[in-house]
């Protein structure tokens, strides 16, 4: 018979394995907790602090990111970096990928200046360790590269970007962080309106999502999401439509109806049907978008 543990670790890589991230939330934190009174006594503040322990509370401070809990998520990180440094020491790939995952938090909080410094030192920590090419350091670029994004500073942005690509196209094999890295170049376009270069890297970064992690994976869904935006953008209505809709339903199955994601994608559906002239349909996704903020 599987123990508690086990129990919960099945659970919640199931649920992970069929996209319900929503449902995710209370057994995974089941299972920090679980794991954080494994001992007792006077030894337990540091007996606790195992790799495990560091591991789960990491993903579930990602959990609540994903799913727009923001403040949740910051107090989790905030543990999640300080047993990290514990378990694994200030100049460890575990402790940096942390730290990297702490620092997407805070530019979502739009907490800059702290996101730049934790990218920073957990990029500093990859180089140290793992090298320059290793898929983790390079996401640590491409996540600065948002950062800049996010501050306006789109030419630095994509020098980032594209130091990014250059380095994974040296070494082959890592696809899925090319499309990422290429969806971000064409995120860049967009921001500066040049939608026709934003939409050629957006279709390339598509058609290696669906090819290398299907239909039923988050980054697919986000990739199609940002792929009908940019349609929208330009004019493209009736093609953006059919992506939206479906991306809107995938995402509150996948995220639930309080995310940021499945709401930000109905309110683009939204305006996709005032410019086609369905304006019943355009009202029910916004007053949909708005009952997931109560």
């Amino acid at each position: 018979m599987l123990d508690q543990e086990s129990m919960l670790r099945e659970k919640v890589a199931d649920l992970e394995r069929q996209g319900r991230y929503y449902d995710m939330v209370q057994p995974l934190e089941e299972l920090v907790s679980l794991l954080s009174y494994r001992c007792s006594g006077g030894g337990c503040s540091t007996a606790r602090e195992t790799p495990e322990y560091a591991a789960a509370l990491d993903q579930l401070g990602g959990l609540h990111r994903n799913l727009g809990n923001l403040d949740r998520a910051h107090d989790i990180y905030q543990q999640a970096v300080m047993t990290s440094a514990t378990v694994f020491g200030t100049d460890d790939p575990n402790y940096a990928t942390t730290l990297n995952n702490y620092a997407g938090l805070l530019r979502l909080r739009q907490d800059f200046d702290g996101a730049d410094d934790a990218y920073q030192r957990a990029e500093k920590v990859y180089n140290a360790t793992i090298g320059p090419t290793h898929v983790l350091t390079i996401s640590c670029l491409n996540n600065r590269g948002l950062l800049r994004q996010d501050q306006g500073r789109f030419d630095e942005a994509l020098e980032l970007h594209h130091e990014a690509l250059r380095r994974l196209r040296s070494v082959p094999g890592n696809e899925v962080a090319e499309a990422t890295t290429l969806n971000n170049i064409a995120s860049v376009h967009a921001k500066m309106k040049d939608y026709a270069q934003a939409r050629q890297y957006m279709e390339e970064a598509s058609e290696i999502y669906e090819r290398t992690v299907g239909k039923q994976s988050d980054l697919y869904v986000g990739q199609l999401h940002n792929l009908a935006s940019i349609q929208a953008l330009s004019g493209d209505y009736e093609g953006a439509l059919e992506r939206l809709e479906w991306v809107a339903q995938r995402s509150q199955e996948m995220f639930g109806p309080r995310s940021d994601n499945t709401r930000a994608a109905l309110r683009n559906l939204a305006a996709v049907y005032d410019h086609l002239g369905q304006t019943e349909k355009a009202q029910a996704a916004r007053a949909q978008a708005d009952r997931g903020l109560h």
